[in-house]
């Protein structure tokens, strides 16, 4: 819901406002992007992690990231004077999808890390030394 408050701040044109929604923003951002890079780190096992985590941000950032600024732009140019109300709710709508995705992932708490990888031999059933 910060969204609404954050255009109506924007779009007052008073100096102090613009600070003041900035920086608000700038505390939610780092409330938002504190947890995240743990709950990344354990989407994935400790052989694929770095890959895992790089991939699945690049591909976040291009599929949901890249088209943000032009649904934006076409919503405020949607009517003969700019609604940002409809910008602040595409954004609360992205906010509920995330907050869905994110709420419908395990604990992950009490997974063994060591046994998210085994030995390759162990995998396939053959020794390393006949092959």
């Amino acid at each position: 819901m910060w969204a609404f408050a954050l255009f109506r701040m924007l779009d007052s044109d008073d100096f102090g406002l613009t600070v003041l929604a900035i920086t608000i923003g700038l505390l939610f951002h780092g409330a938002m992007y504190g947890p995240q890079a743990a709950f990344f780190a354990e989407l994935f096992g400790t052989k694929a992690r770095y890959t895992g985590v790089s991939v699945g941000a690049q591909l976040a950032s291009l599929v949901a990231g890249a088209p943000a600024p032009l649904i934006a732009i076409a919503l405020l140019g949607s009517f003969d004077e700019p609604r940002p109300g409809l910008v602040a709710l595409y954004l609360v709508v992205c906010a509920a999808i995330t907050l869905v995705a994110v709420s419908t992932y395990g604990e992950t708490r009490t997974r063994d890390l060591a046994a998210d990888h085994a030995v390759p031999a162990q995998r396939t059933g053959r020794s390393a030394e006949r092959v």
